[in-house]
């Protein structure tokens, strides 16, 4: 079965839920089979440690009453346990081992984390002091993991802000993935993934850090100060996004693909892979250095007194293709 056919099968045996819902479930598993193709399997090979798609909605209907847990929607207290901040916040940690971490907004309310310890494995540090948020898990003594034990509800934490939360955030996981979407004042945003996906869609941050090590970086519609983007080993693709004082997208092995991007200082480069994008902008406004060993190069060095704006391109093996657009 592919990825097309069993999401079309689940879709319909829930096909009487909230389209949004519908949504969220299907972008769930999509990341799943994406982050499962990252470590080495066959879209095939993932779909088979799937339960069967009406197995998957009876579930979702029986434990959940139709949400997802990473929805941070349990039945009851046995489900979840939340941790809430009971003052005002301005710095929020999260750190994690060997699990996924979903950052949602509300329109307002406390800080929340929203997760379902395991008796006998995992251990749960929580902590509110000085307007400081700290939640810190880790998993008890010596564990044998399997990816796609990844999958199941007890691997994912939830987050919960406030959409206008201004302070800084940092996040931190190993061995899975991170969503954040939706955070519309945050001050500074660090966030961390050692082997999994980090996405971040409609936020703004005055300046923002991304690393994953071996993993792809996805932004969309993403706007601040300063970006800095680093993979180690996978993709960064960044779309509509805007950082007026710095946007640096970095990864060693892996394509880096910027759409629409805005600033007066960018900077993209790779060892192994192509670098590409359009940027919004005037061509004459911007000072050039770009090359490649083993590909062809659409752009041309510049390096003009008075030229405000810089441009830095840079690979080795693979072209080079950005254009300039108004």
């Amino acid at each position: 079965m592919k990825k097309e056919e069993y999401l079309k099968k689940l879709k319909y045996e829930l096909i009487d839920l909230p389209a949004e819902d519908l949504a969220q479930i299907e972008d769930f598993y999509e990341e799943l089979i994406y982050d499962g193709m990252e470590q080495g399997y066959t879209e095939e090979e993932i779909l088979e440690q799937f339960e069967s798609p009406e197995e998957v909605a009876k579930k979702i209907r029986a434990e959940y009453g139709g949400l997802m847990v990473y929805t941070a929607k349990a039945a009851s207290k046995e489900n979840a346990r939340e941790y809430e901040s009971s003052s005002l916040i301005h710095t929020v940690k999260v750190e994690t081992e060997n699990l996924r971490i979903r950052v949602r907004t509300v329109e307002e309310g406390s800080v929340r984390v929203y997760f379902k310890p395991k008796e006998g494995r995992d251990i749960i540090t929580f902590e509110e002091k000085d307007g400081v948020f700290l939640f810190h898990h880790e998993m008890k003594g010596s564990i044998h993991l399997n990816w796609f034990n990844f999958f199941w509800d007890d691997n994912i934490l939830v987050l919960e802000l406030p959409m206008n939360y201004a302070g800084t955030l940092c996040l931190r996981t190993t061995n899975g993935s991170i969503k954040a979407v939706g955070l519309m004042s945050l001050g500074v945003g660090e966030i961390r993934s050692n082997n999994g996906t980090i996405r971040v869609e409609n936020c703004q941050a005055g300046r923002l850090r991304v690393t994953s090590n071996n993993a792809r970086i996805e932004l969309s519609n993403v706007r601040g100060e300063e970006l800095e983007a680093s993979a180690g080993n996978g993709l960064v693709s960044v779309k509509e996004c805007s950082f007026p004082e710095k946007l640096s997208l970095q990864t060693q092995n892996g394509a880096v693909s910027g759409r629409n991007l805005i600033s007066d200082h960018i900077s993209m480069q790779t060892f192994n892979g192509v670098v590409s994008g359009t940027i919004i902008g005037n061509p004459r406004d911007y000072n050039i250095n770009s090359t490649t060993r083993n590909g062809m190069n659409n752009l041309e060095n510049v390096n003009e007194p008075g030229r405000p704006k810089t441009l830095l391109a840079k690979t080795h093996n693979g072209r080079i293709q950005i254009e300039f657009t108004a």
